[in-house]
């Protein structure tokens, strides 16, 4: 009888127990892994037209040019938590190009596969406040660094196109980096980098009795960067801002050496409003300098820095606003490309003239699904170079006449198309 009025008791108190009992912690959920695989695919189409400065005298009025690049980059990445305190980022890009050159006494074309990248990063979220990453990076020289005959004549500006060269040698790159958020709306990171680059084969003058080009030994420096960003978000602004601080090591060419660049640093931003429900504006500029580059120097057997900056400076802006309604997005697009003076690129081993390059077209973009998403771009190019005057190849024997350039002008198209996939 004791025990069940013991029980009735109890039964009688139920809402009161049923409360203590909902009011104790839940156990927490297992945690369970989540990954995410994007790939994404576009296709680059860029065609330019206009003078091609000859020597004076011989075609005063210069000559019709023309060149082509089509380029289809593909990349794959792969985003993840095995555990709650570590996310594991990998891609894999490559890429295919087709590009050509038709100026009468320059013309030359390539088809060929592009280098393909691989990269890792683990980030360590287990601390409050901070996530400290670590990366890899690989090069891997599966596109064509060596272009013989007038191959060679299909490497095209690297202001004009986006693949100037089509492939170098085995590069391995190890960074480390933090990344601290600062409130609800602002993001720091800080990433130190270096860049091992192995040799590799480019096509040098040919013999002068078979006519057959030379292979030349190439061996780009290591790069050592160190990167600053900040983003933000909040309301209808958003942003983000980058340093980039960067030290490249000589070059040699037959394990002699070539050039050392100077210190590069650039700075690049972007800016974006929401300034309506279904509008948005985005403003983003980049600036790139680079210092004196260390030459051979004969007397002294050994690199010193040139006697002025050979180098140019780099600004571009452009300026996109989107109207989006549904499934669709569109807008117009504005560019703009600056180069103060005439510069040799010693990555590409390009001589880039000054010039001005304008741009104007549009965006469109569509929504297929909430995994699959497409854009198209298109802009008209325009582009005027600065007068090279005529120089003097060697000191003492004055100016030679015909050995500079006119002002030369281009017109040109580009057109780009993409999907991402999202699974």
């Amino acid at each position: 009888m004791r025990n069940l009025s013991i029980i009735c008791g109890l039964l009688a108190t139920g809402p009161a127990w049923a409360a203590d009992l909902a009011l104790a912690p839940a156990a927490p959920p297992a945690f369970e892994p989540a990954w995410t695989t994007t790939f994404n695919t576009e296709f680059r189409y860029f065609s330019f037209s206009g003078t091609k400065g000859q020597p004076t005298g011989v075609a005063p009025l210069g000559v019709r040019g023309s060149g082509t690049q089509f380029y289809l980059p593909f990349g794959l990445a792969i985003s993840g938590q095995p555990s709650p305190d570590l996310k594991i980022d990998l891609t894999a890009r490559g890429g295919y190009v087709d590009s050509r050159q038709g100026t009468p006494g320059l013309s030359g074309s390539v088809r060929t596969a592009l280098d393909t990248q691989l990269s890792a990063t683990a980030t360590y979220l287990g601390i409050d406040g901070v996530q400290p990453f670590a990366s890899i990076n690989m090069n891997l020289p599966t596109g064509e660094s060596y272009l013989a005959g007038t191959r060679f004549l299909a490497r095209l500006d690297s202001d004009l196109v986006d693949v100037p060269t089509f492939g170098e040698g085995l590069n391995f790159g190890p960074s480390v980096g933090v990344n601290v958020p600062l409130g609800q709306t602002m993001l720091f990171n800080l990433t130190l980098g270096y860049t091992t680059r192995e040799p590799f084969f480019r096509e040098g003058p040919p013999d002068p009795f078979t006519g057959i080009d030379a292979f030349v030994e190439t061996k780009s420096g290591d790069t050592a960067s160190v990167t600053a960003s900040l983003a933000y978000e909040e309301g209808p602004w958003s942003g983000n801002l980058a340093v980039v601080y960067s030290q490249d090591g000589t070059t040699f060419v037959d394990r002699a050496p070539l050039i050392r660049s100077g210190e590069r640093v650039g700075i690049s931003g972007q800016v974006g409003y929401a300034w309506a429900e279904a509008w948005l504006t985005t403003l983003s500029a980049s600036f790139n300098n680079t210092q004196r580059n260390f030459v051979p120097n004969a007397v002294l057997l050994g690199l010193v820095a040139e006697p002025r900056n050979s180098n140019s400076n780099l600004y571009r802006v452009g300026l996109d606003t989107l109207y989006r309604r549904g499934s669709f997005a569109l807008g117009p697009t504005l560019s703009y490309l600056y180069r103060d003076v005439n510069s040799y690129d010693p990555t590409t081993f390009q001589f880039l003239p000054a010039r001005e390059r304008y741009g104007a077209g549009g965006t469109l973009q569509y929504t297929l699904t909430e995994t699959v998403s497409l854009s198209l771009r298109g802009e008209r190019i325009f582009v005027r170079e600065a007068v090279n005057p005529d120089k003097e190849p060697f000191p003492g024997f004055g100016i030679v006449p015909g050995t500079g350039q006119p002002r030369l002008s281009y017109t040109g198209w580009s057109i780009g198309g993409g999907a991402t996939i999202r699974f």
